[in-house]
């Protein structure tokens, strides 16, 4: 039998030269040879079909579409193709080797025999189609291909060649495509695809003003999603997707086609938004999906799909809980079955402990992660694993494991020109079964988080992966629930530096706001003093409601793509966030008097501190004053408590001092949250005492006293003295001359 096939091998090898020197014309003298002329041409494979054939002993078309580009200023005429089989491929490790090389055709590679041979004439600067048609069955007969292996992935080379001076034959460009193919079908591969239907975010702080319209021609015909959701409605009926989708789409798209409309800001002016009737479609159509394809399976991402992995690095939180009134229009717009939040996918593609952790605590059961973001890893050389189990807390979760390899082509499969790249991605798929025909494997495939599709390409794509001689689609919650999840526990693999992908604006704006956001919500709710609970201010509690919603939509995933536009986006999200807060914390402030100083007129004498309050609802504060050197004798303040300023007011507050020292003092006075954070810089402000102080009062009574103490010893001095200059009395005198007479 051996020997038969070696025989019959070198008839086809012997036949299709023979083939091919007639279709060229005269036949080249003996001494002709092959020259290359590389990249004259650059050739690029368009389609083959059918992609996965089921080997037949009847010979059956197989068609190979090439298009040939001219990259010379010169006419290329009568150019063929020439097309060659390699050997058999069964093995990872050989696949990887062949597609490292894949421009590079075999010396030992075995003609193609193609059923008509033609020539075309290329433009110069320009490019033509040319269909390579042959024969394939399983029989060695030189008729054409030969699937003859029982189970493999064919690599196949096709060349141009054109008859140069002297009947040199010249080969002016290569590429290579390959096709599986297996005798007997092996243990079918269950293979599911998450399919996204997620956008950035256009939203901030209100739910019905957009920062722009971009969403409306997203969605209307001919758009990203449009095209997405097409995919969706011409696959969902016999190939089960899982869907992710991010709830703030589906809630911006209800606002959209909301009877309430939406506004646009447009040089900082709202304008009345485009999208009404574009939006009301697209959900309408996505709405007949999820009711008449019972095997679509929709998971829903954290609203405006946050960065995860990047937040919890940096300490940062998302919440998985949609506010009520975003939650109550997604169910509405979205009826029906609950929608599940059971499934995880990381941008990072790849997940710490501690995330994982946080994500069991909210429900997740099933993380989409890289193969690599587990240990151990798969062996080099053996198949890939698509499932593994990984633990947190005592709780088991299934983790998808996404091949870097299939990941490759998937990008390029659904897009344009991805026909170019499906053989590539059904061999990476094929190779498995080949290697393992006896394995039931498991492999999850994910579009590009924001697929561009081209519906046609990316529709041949899911249903030529899923449903083949080696392939069978399965949902993902069947894939995890069932025996394809390993017994067996992996651990999580460090979560690499560049894994953190968020610019450093959008992190230090989530962490701005994540720390001011207690402070000013204790600024702007009332408390309850002396039993006298306030009402809360309604356009103050619509601000605090609005804050950690547009931080979240600042946080998401879409700022870490690589698209100049969406960086530039993410940086106005994050300077919008930064400067909200920054105004409202700085909406408060003390005035300082126009002399720069007060003045004091006795020791109890209260300070009065006007507080502008130029924010549109009332805040609570409380106010400080501290002189320049603490413990500084002579001067004190009382607390005066949490104050109340309204909404574009001032307010003059008293604060109570104790004076004992007179002259200036210098003080600052600093506004506080009611939970005592700082509201921006203190003031410097300066106080004239004229009030005297217990020491002064003492020295001025001690003074008082020795005046009086001497005002009575000169009183008593000039008393006597006056007394001794007076002349005498007449009884004086006549008793002084009573004494001489005698």
């Amino acid at each position: 039998m051996k020997f038969r096939r070696t025989f019959a091998r070198a008839g086809a090898v012997a036949a299709t030269a023979v083939l091919l020197a007639t279709a060229a014309g005269p036949a080249a003298p003996a001494t002709a040879r092959t020259s290359s002329r590389a990249d004259t041409v650059r050739m690029t494979v368009e389609s083959v079909s059918p992609s996965t054939p089921t080997p037949s002993a009847t010979p059956k078309s197989l068609t190979v579409n090439i298009r040939l580009e001219n990259t010379t200023d010169a006419v290329l005429r009568k150019v063929r193709l020439v097309g060659e089989r390699g050997e058999p491929i069964g093995t990872q490790v050989e696949l990887d080797k062949s597609l490292a090389g894949a421009a590079a055709p075999p010396s030992s590679g075995i003609p193609i025999p193609p059923i008509r041979q033609e020539t075309v004439d290329i433009p110069a600067q320009a490019s033509v189609t040319v269909p390579f048609i042959t024969r394939y069955s399983v029989a060695d007969d030189g008729s054409g291909l030969c699937l003859c292996a029982q189970a493999a992935v064919y690599p196949l080379y096709f060349s141009a060649h054109v008859l140069g001076d002297g009947g040199v034959d010249q080969r002016l460009g290569v590429v290579a495509t390959y096709l599986p193919s297996f005798y007997e079908n092996p243990a079918p591969e269950r293979v599911n695809w998450i399919w996204p239907l997620i956008d950035r975010p256009h939203r901030l702080f209100s739910d019905t003003v957009f920062t722009d319209d971009q969403l409306a021609g997203t969605v209307a015909l001919g758009g990203r999603l449009d095209r997405a959701l097409q995919v969706v409605q011409e696959v969902g009926p016999t190939i089960p997707l899982t869907l992710m989708i991010d709830p703030e789409l589906i809630d911006e798209l209800a606002v959209m086609a909301g009877a309430g409309g939406y506004t646009v800001q447009s040089d900082g002016q709202p304008v009345p938004g485009t999208g009404q009737a574009a939006a009301a479609a697209w959900l309408d159509r996505l709405r007949l999906v999820l009711a008449t394809d019972p095997l679509v399976q929709v998971e829903l991402t954290p609203y405006a799909d946050p960065d995860i992995e990047s937040l919890n690095r940096q300490g940062l939180s998302w919440t998985n809980t949609m506010p009520p009134e975003m939650k109550t229009r997604v169910s509405e717009a979205l009826p029906g079955p609950s929608l599940g939040a059971t499934v995880a996918w990381p941008a990072s593609g790849a997940i710490s402990a501690n995330t994982l952790r946080i994500l069991a605590a909210r429900g997740t059961s099933t993380v989409v992660i890289n193969a690599s973001a587990v240990t151990p890893r798969t062996a080099e050389g053996a198949v890939q694993a698509g499932l593994a189990r990984v633990e947190t807390g005592g709780t088991d979760l299934a983790a998808a494991l996404l091949s870097p390899a299939v990941e490759k082509y998937v990008n390029k499969a659904v897009v344009t020109d991805g026909a170019a790249a499906l053989p590539q991605l059904v061999a990476e798929l094929a190779v498995r079964a080949a290697q393992e025909p006896d394995a039931e494997h498991a492999v999850v495939i994910t579009a590009p988080r924001y697929v561009d599709p081209s519906v046609p390409a990316a529709v041949q794509a899911i249903k030529d992966t899923s449903r083949s001689t080696f392939a069978k689609p399965v949902s993902l919650r069947t894939a995890v629930s069932g025996g394809l999840l390993p017994t067996a526990r992996s651990r999580l693999a460090p979560v690499p530096a560049s894994a953190a992908a968020l610019p450093a604006t959008t992190l230090a704006a989530a962490s701005r706001v994540a720390t001011a956001l207690p402070d000013v919500t204790s600024m702007l709710t009332p408390t309850a003093r002396k039993g006298v609970v306030t009402r809360p201010d309604p356009a103050a509690q619509t601000l605090l409601a609005s804050l950690p919603v547009a931080n979240q939509r600042a946080e998401s995933s879409a700022w870490r793509q690589p698209d100049p536009a969406n960086r530039i986006a993410g940086e106005a999200y994050a300077r919008a966030m930064t400067d909200r807060i920054d105004s409202i914390e700085n909406g408060v402030q003390i005035v300082r008097p126009s002399s720069g100083a007060y003045t004091l007129a006795s020791n109890t004498s209260p300070l009065p501190i006007t507080v502008d309050n130029k924010l549109p609802y009332p805040v609570t504060v409380r106010l400080t004053v501290t002189t320049d050197v603490n413990g500084l004798p002579g001067f004190s303040t009382t607390d005066i408590g949490l104050q109340t300023v309204d909404s574009n007011q001032k307010r003059t507050l008293n604060v109570p001092t104790k004076t004992e020292r007179s002259g200036r003092i210098k003080v600052h006075a600093l506004l506080l949250t009611p939970n005592r954070v700082p509201l921006g810089e203190s003031v410097p402000l300066t106080i004239r005492s004229t009030a005297l102080g217990a020491i002064g009062v003492i020295i001025t009574i001690a003074a008082g006293v020795v005046l009086a103490l001497a005002l009575l010893i000169r009183f008593g001095r000039r008393l006597r003295k006056s007394r001794r200059s007076s002349p005498p009395s007449a009884d004086a005198a006549a008793e002084r001359l009573d004494e001489a007479r005698s």
